[in-house]
């Protein structure tokens, strides 16, 4: 067999893996590994910012349900892309981050670049290791392929130096190692499904909230099975939108105390809550809107989130699908009659009822546009079909509040890093693992100016999607909270914005970019977009003074101190 570089190895081995892009940002530790991936066909996707390929490569995973790979340098390149780790990792997205790193020889001695890195990754990873010997990469880089999808996915950390790199290594020399992924399809025994029954036979107001989780499992069918067989409302949030969609009779939109489907009033009322790989963070208020005298049944494929900020009467450690299939399976064998029609006729009344003020704000034509008008405008295009990802403050919670989704995968958000600047890099990773769809990004004005520059990585990739810029001239969000906080009188430092042209900047860097400032203009400015082929961004004037339900919510949180 031939000798090989060590770098050849790492791009042969994800080769294997069936990996064919990599997000990366180039420096000299990582040579070798480009100078292979020409060789083998993989496509390797250059950004103008480690963050930017980092977060790409999470959103290629979460859409693809396969680890996106992120390929950076030593030193300042894997910190710049910390950041998009830790959102990968506190959302669960499934990643592989590539480092080179300074040399070991040169360990203590203030080398180019020299930083801790493994222990940086650590904190924010699944697994994080050094590779210190060529002939043990491929071991070394399925491991990491298997580690970031098994169990709860996550992001996992290999370092290698030029050491290991750039050597020459004999094919035969090569540690075993394999690249088939082991199923993960657990389920629980027979008794953990009777005592699921028994207290879906003792409830009265069950509601079940789908999360990433379900996504993950691929449990759409089940679950769908499972909520019409017994007929029980469901909400959905993160990768869980649309795991059943938004229109189906019996699925309320996303879980958000903030959202106007009247989430907060049913799960005050509901003595069963039913969590289907759903963790309970900020975005479903910790669980707190939930009736405390509420029996919860709790189904996650990790034990460790079993309980987490409320208790559980029932934990089910499981994959969820699986779980599911067997829950279906006992109602059907044991012809076990459970109808919670009724309750869910009541939900659809308390939803419709809110609904009906959210439909004035969707319906609106006034000037400046309502961010919600503008999530009309996006949904109608699309139809459904295509992807939504959104970013930002207040123009993220209006559209997480009122967008309807009708189809798994097909709503990229952020998760609870709460980090802005995701959303084109998680327009480009998108896109790229579903290359077939229409894509669209729905952010703000300052989100979008945070990682700006991957407009042109898109460009020059002819990676194709549209943008669409809720523009207040703001930091909106903070903006408000001060203003609720302090007063409208009160001068505010720090969260004003000039209005920034990006239409006429995309259309400098080739794309394609038109300002829009009445509603009626909306649709006809995102068809255009789309028509160009060309990555695009339609630049909306909204209104300055829209605040979300959520910026309430969360000043409300941050101003309790003052209650203790």
């Amino acid at each position: 067999m031939a000798k090989v570089q060590g770098g050849y190895l790492v791009a042969k081995t994800l080769h294997e893996l069936g990996v064919r892009e990599i997000f990366s940002l180039g420096g000299g530790h990582i040579n070798p590994i480009y100078n292979a991936c020409l060789d083998l066909g993989i496509r390797l996707i250059d950004t103008h910012h480690e963050q930017g390929a980092a977060m790409a490569a999470d959103a290629y995973g979460r859409v693809a349900r396969k680890p996106g790979v992120c390929l950076v340098t030593a030193g300042p390149g894997f910190t710049n892309a910390l950041t998009g780790i830790a959102g990968a990792y506190m959302s669960n997205a499934p990643l592989i981050i590539i480092s080179g790193r300074s040399g070991v020889e040169e360990n203590d001695k203030l080398s180019l670049q020299e930083i801790d890195q493994q222990a940086m990754a650590a904190p924010v990873t699944k697994w994080a290791r050094t590779v210190f010997d060529p002939a043990r990469i491929p071991e070394y880089v399925s491991n990491a392929y298997k580690r970031a999808v098994s169990g709860r996915p996550g992001p996992v950390y290999l370092g290698m130096s030029y050491e290991v790199l750039y050597p020459n290594c004999d094919e035969k020399e090569v540690s075993p190692y394999s690249t088939l992924i082991p199923s993960s399809k657990t389920e629980p025994g027979d008794g953990v499904i009777e005592e699921f029954i028994s207290l879906l036979k003792q409830a009265k107001r069950p509601v079940a909230i789908a999360g990433s989780g379900s996504w993950y499992s691929g449990a759409d069918k089940e679950l769908l099975k499972f909520i019409e067989g017994v007929n029980i409302p469901l909400f959905t949030l993160n990768f869980g939108r649309g795991i059943v969609s938004d229109d189906h009779p019996l699925c309320f939109g996303p879980a958000s105390a903030s959202a106007p489907n009247a989430f907060r009033k049913v799960t005050s009322e509901a003595d069963l809550i039913i969590l289907l790989g759903i963790r309970l963070s900020l975005y479903i208020a910790f669980g707190r809107t939930f009736n405390p005298k509420a029996k919860v049944v709790q189904i996650d494929i990790d034990s460790a989130e079993i309980g987490r900020n409320r208790p559980a009467d029932l934990g089910v450690v499981g994959d969820l699908g699986s779980v599911l299939a067997k829950t279906n399976r006992f109602i059907e064998e044991k012809s076990i009659g459970l109808d919670y029609s009724k309750w869910s006729k009541k939900v659809r009344s308390l939803r419709d009822k809110e609904w009906k003020k959210a439909k004035e704000i969707r319906d609106s034509e006034k000037i400046p546009i309502h961010p919600v008008r503008v999530s009309k405008a996006v949904e109608e295009v699309l139809g459904g079909a295509g992807i939504l990802v959104i970013d930002g403050g207040d123009t993220q919670a209006w559209t997480d509040g009122h967008y309807c989704v009708k189809n798994p995968g097909h709503y990229v958000k952020g998760g609870p890093l709460g980090c802005m600047g995701v959303g084109v890099p998680f327009a480009i990773g998108t896109k790229v693992a579903r290359p077939d769809k229409q894509v669209v990004l729905i952010t703000g004005d300052g989100a979008v100016g945070m990682n700006f520059m991957e407009f042109e990585t898109a460009i020059r990739h002819k990676i194709p999607f549209v943008a669409v810029v809720c523009n207040d001239q703001a930091w909106g969000m903070t903006k408000h909270q001060l203003e609720i906080t302090y007063g409208k009188k009160r001068p505010k430092v720090g969260v004003d914005l000039n209005f920034t042209p990006f239409h006429e900047l995309v259309n400098v860097l080739g794309g394609y970019g038109e300002l829009v400032s009445d509603p009626k203009e909306l649709h006809g400015a995102i068809e255009r977009a789309f028509s160009s082929g060309v990555p695009a961004l339609i630049n909306v004037v909204t209104d300055p003074d829209a605040v979300s339900g959520a910026t309430y919510a969360i000043t409300e949180m941050m101003m309790s101190v003052n209650k203790k």
